[in-house]
C-alpha cells in the first residue's frame, strides 16, 4: 500500500486559492489520511489521475500549521466534509463530497 495521497501534489490553502484564481484548470483533493472515507476515495482518485495523466493537488485538511486558512478555504468553497473534490475551470468552481463515487463518476465530475 502506498502512502496516502502520494500521487498528488501537496499544497497549502493559500497555494490552492492562488491556483484557482490563476490557472486554467485545478483539480484539488481535500482530505486526511485518518479519515476512513478519504481512505476509500483516495485510491479511486489516484487511479483516475494516473490513467488520464491528470495533475491533482492535495490539501491535507488537518494540517494544524494552517488550520485557520484551511477552514476559511473550505467555508468559501462549501467543502463541508472530506473527502472533497474541487474542480476549478475558467472561473467556475465545482465541489463534490462523496466517497462512494465510482472512478467513472470521478472522471465525469472532473470533466
Amino acid at each position: 500500500m502506498s502512502e496516502f495521497a502520494s500521487a498528488f501534489n501537496l499544497i497549502s490553502a493559500v497555494a490552492a486559492e492562488d491556483a484557482i484564481q490563476n490557472q486554467d484548470k485545478v483539480i484539488l483533493f481535500v482530505g486526511r489520511p485518518t479519515c476512513p472515507y478519504c481512505q476509500r476515495f483516495e485510491p479511486k482518485l489516484t487511479n483516475v489521475a494516473k490513467a488520464n495523466h491528470l495533475l491533482v493537488d492535495y490539501l491535507h485538511s488537518e494540517d494544524f500549521s494552517q488550520i485557520e486558512a484551511i477552514q476559511a478555504f473550505r467555508d468559501k468553497y462549501g467543502i463541508k466534509t472530506v473527502p472533497g473534490l474541487l474542480v476549478a475551470e475558467n472561473g467556475q468552481v465545482r465541489v463534490i463530497c462523496d466517497s462512494s463515487l465510482s472512478e467513472e463518476a470521478i472522471l465525469d465530475f472532473i470533466g
